[in-house]
């Protein structure tokens, strides 16, 4: 079953404009079973976006909304006393019956809560008092965080570990003059995430998703993959380069680039178009950096991504 991409997106452009390639990465996030962090300035529209996302894929969507009293139990959820019962209920948190977890500021969250977030995000799971409870399928975190640089004021740094669950780092961005001005005329009557219509549907996405994931990938592009992770792990610049997990994810999110593409096989290509932010919150410099997205980070990826040959001829299809 094919999945209608161009439909998908023009449907979501009613919402978000000039953000395509944006929308079209946290598509490819959704169907490679990854998560999302957005990372930018305040009012850009990472909310928007994660909103309109959505509600044209027809899955259920919850928010968070973490500041620095927001507890563990608020994400996963707690075991109480129902006194007319007389007996124990498990009351669920956001983080079930939801296929979309908006999870919004997450840099304002305490550690303790950032780490709640951790089982779920790797696991599909969640355990309460010993108990493991599964979430929906698909199960996506989009997150967004404003720069550390930008406001420092209750902000928590968020621990390697979380990030690395993260399947790609976005930024967003300033539209263009036109795109902006279009935003401005598009409000005027509303909010046009209320009147997207929904394109695609939970199955449909699955089915896709399976689809992707079956792509042949040559041995070639195996020894790419590797060789682009060796070089963050050798670059003299780079004090921690990408990990085996980060090899993983680049490989499932180039299955499905070549699915959006039409193809059944992945080439180099396929590889360069997700390779930056798969691996830009994943490196640590060794420059103290206040931002997950920074030029310089960009910078050394795309001199790795220049000094890494790429495969000319291979076994594909």
């Amino acid at each position: 079953m094919d999945m209608d991409i161009k439909a998908i997106i023009g449907e979501m452009k009613k919402a978000v404009f000039g953000k395509d390639d944006v929308l079209e990465k946290i598509l490819m996030c959704i169907m490679a079973e990854g998560h999302v962090i957005m990372e930018d300035k305040p009012g850009v529209g990472k909310t928007t976006i994660a909103k309109t996302v959505s509600k044209v894929l027809g899955l259920k969507s919850k928010r968070i909304q973490f500041t620095s009293d927001v507890m563990p139990s608020d994400v996963t959820g707690y075991i109480t006393y129902n006194k007319n019962k007389g007996s124990d209920e498990f009351v669920p948190g956001p983080i079930f019956d939801t296929n979309i977890l908006l999870a919004d500021e997450i840099n304002r969250a305490s550690s303790k809560c950032q780490a709640a977030l951790l089982e779920v995000m790797q696991e599909r799971q969640a355990t309460i008092s010993s108990e493991a409870k599964a979430v929906d399928d698909p199960f996506v975190v989009i997150a967004t965080m404003n720069p550390y640089i930008s406001s420092l004021y209750g902000v928590s740094v968020l621990p390697q570990s979380e990030l690395d669950r993260f399947s790609m780092a976005l930024s967003v961005g300033y539209p263009k003059k036109e795109d902006e001005i279009a935003l401005l005329a598009s409000r005027d009557k509303g909010d046009p995430v209320e009147s997207l219509s929904t394109v695609t549907s939970r199955e449909e996405i699955l089915a896709a998703r399976e689809e992707a994931g079956n792509a042949f990938v040559a041995p070639e592009i195996y020894h790419y993959v590797y060789d682009l992770t060796a070089a963050t792990r050798r670059h003299p610049d780079i004090e921690i380069g990408l990990s085996p997990r980060a090899e993983l994810t680049l490989l499932r999110l180039a299955k499905t680039a070549a699915y959006f593409d039409g193809r059944d096989y992945v080439i180099p290509a396929d590889i360069g178009r997700v390779f930056p932010d798969v691996a830009v919150h994943r490196i640590q410099t060794r420059e103290q950096e206040l931002t997950v997205i920074s030029e310089r980070r960009m910078q050394l990826l795309a001199q790795i991504m220049d000094s890494t040959p790429t495969p000319k001829f291979f076994s594909g299809r």
